[in-house]
């Protein structure tokens, strides 16, 4: 049984300010502007740059939430029953499931689009 540090664990975002936080950075850390003499694949690789930056912080962000939030089946007994009672053990791993899918789908997403 691993000890856990549960103030590690950092507030998860509204889907909203989830969704504002990732598309600021990929505005602050890739090019913005497309000049109109620009040839078409040049264009298209600047928009693909901007998707793939936008997945990878979708995945970076997801990833960050599952791995903050412990595994019931390694924390104390106590913190388990206590996150049951709290919570509802079932809608606790529904809901790290969920994430985990939405990740799965954005890096899907990412792999029909390229």
């Amino acid at each position: 049984m691993a000890q856990y540090n549960f103030k590690k664990i950092v507030v998860v975002p509204s889907f909203k300010d989830f969704t504002d936080i990732v598309l600021s950075k990929t505005q602050r850390k890739t090019p913005t502007v497309v000049h109109r003499h620009y040839q078409i694949s040049r264009i298209r690789h600047f928009y693909m740059r901007k998707v793939k930056y936008t997945q990878q912080n979708f995945h970076d962000k997801l990833s960050q939430i599952i791995a903050d939030f412990p595994k019931l089946e390694d924390i104390h007994p106590f913190y388990a029953d206590l996150i049951n009672v709290l919570y509802d053990r079932d809608h606790y791993k529904l809901a790290l499931g969920q994430i985990n899918t939405a990740r799965h789908l954005i890096d899907k997403r990412w792999r029909n689009c390229h």
